[in-house]
């Protein structure tokens, strides 16, 4: 029976292996985004910090000889270094002036990647990554993820990030330092994305600039949007249901994009509390109703 299973999973993986991949490095970019978006901070820099990660632990791997978990943390904690950096005069701005500042932030370390033949071989690219990323590591570090936003949530700090996100101005008032928060929330959110970036270097056997523009972080910012940033599995939804779109739509080449920017459309503006909200749709209407007759009786 566990060898007729194990087979079957064998086939599977051989037939559906990058595919499932890419849902779990998506999933990872989806919760290292959640943590801006949980003290509403829409950031378009999830591409560079990837970027950054991506190449750091490419250069330890091949040029300097590092293990390939040292090589991943040593890319998180660059991007983390950067994050921080950046973050003091950013996390200042408010709005669409956040969003474009981490935008330019993004084009800025494309530009760089582009012009740095000897460290990212320019616009060519570096070809022959050894391939260390293995699906179990994926997957325990999603599980990791997961543990980690639901205890995050449970905590003081995460009752915090809930009270800056619905009114930072009150929540300022009541003594939470919101910009040290805030800031503690963007590296973090830095460390998970260059590490992702680093995975997904030795997984694909190549890293280029072109990966790591502006559609890869508007790609990133979607997943928990579209998921549900209030649910503890929204983003993992989310990063799924985008990342398996396309092949589904592979029927229509020409009216794949459109279809799928229709479907996304759709759950943005009938969903706004993404697509979890339908989860809990059929609770709250069931709960309603012992509500309603119990105020009946009391009124009679």
């Amino acid at each position: 029976m566990i060898a007729a299973v194990l087979a079957h999973l064998d086939a599977f993986m051989a037939s559906y292996g990058n595919l499932v991949n890419l849902c779990l490095l998506n999933t990872l970019v989806a919760y290292g985004v959640w943590l801006a978006l949980a003290a509403n901070m829409f950031t378009l820099g999830t591409g560079g910090f990837m970027a950054v990660g991506a190449y750091c632990s490419v250069f330890l791997t091949m040029q300097v000889g590092a293990p390939f978990a040292v090589a991943v943390v040593a890319g998180g904690l660059l991007a983390a270094a950067v994050a921080l950096l950046i973050g003091a005069p950013v996390l200042r701005l408010r709005g669409d002036y956040f969003m474009l500042a981490t935008f330019a932030f993004t084009e800025v370390v494309r530009v760089i990647a582009l012009n740095w033949d000897s460290v990212t071989g320019g616009a060519i690219g570096i070809y022959g990554i050894p391939r260390y990323t293995e699906t179990w590591q994926l997957v325990l570090l999603v599980l990791i993820a997961i543990y980690f936003v639901f205890a995050l949530r449970r905590s003081y700090f995460g009752r915090s990030i809930a009270a800056i996100r619905q009114d930072d101005v009150m929540s300022q008032a009541m003594g939470v330092n919101v910009f040290a928060q805030r800031l503690s929330l963007f590296v973090a959110s830095g460390f998970v994305s260059g590490g992702v970036g680093g995975l997904a270097a030795h997984l694909n056997f190549f890293v280029g600039p072109s990966d790591f523009g502006l559609v890869r972080s508007v790609d990133a910012l979607a997943f928990p949007i579209l998921g549900g940033v209030n649910a503890l599995l929204g983003p993992m939804v989310g990063a799924i249901f985008t990342t398996i779109l396309p092949e589904v739509l592979r029927f229509s080449s020409q009216w794949r994009e459109i279809l799928m920017g229709l479907l996304i459309l759709c759950v943005v503006l009938f969903l706004p509390g993404g697509a979890m909200s339908l989860i809990r749709l059929r609770p709250r209407a069931r709960a309603a109703v012992p509500r309603a007759s119990t105020l009946g009786q009391g009124a009679k």
